[in-house]
């Protein structure tokens, strides 16, 4: 996807800016083929310059408008790890 697309992309989207910028740099990370991007909420929020709260509020109304797909991950022995997150 070139800048231009994907410009367009966020500025059509109805979210707040905050939601727009987490998009464009989720999509940024994600890169050309893969479309996906682990990383934990808190490095994704000190990245973006925005609150932990802030950051998970606009992950979950991504995922609520259908642009997102958050998939949860863990260890082997159960333990908490970073979530995937599918750019769609």
């Amino acid at each position: 996807m070139n800048d231009l697309t994907r410009y367009r992309l966020c500025a059509g989207l109805h979210a707040p800016a905050s939601a727009k910028l987490l998009y464009c740099y989720l999509l940024d990370m994600a890169g050309g083929r893969h479309n996906s991007v682990v990383i934990s909420i808190k490095n994704l929020a000190k990245s973006v310059g925005l609150s932990r709260s802030a950051t998970s509020l606009n992950l979950n109304r991504l995922r609520r408008l259908d642009m997102i797909g958050i998939t949860p991950r863990y260890s082997e022995d159960g333990g908490r790890l970073s979530n995937q997150y599918l750019m769609k």
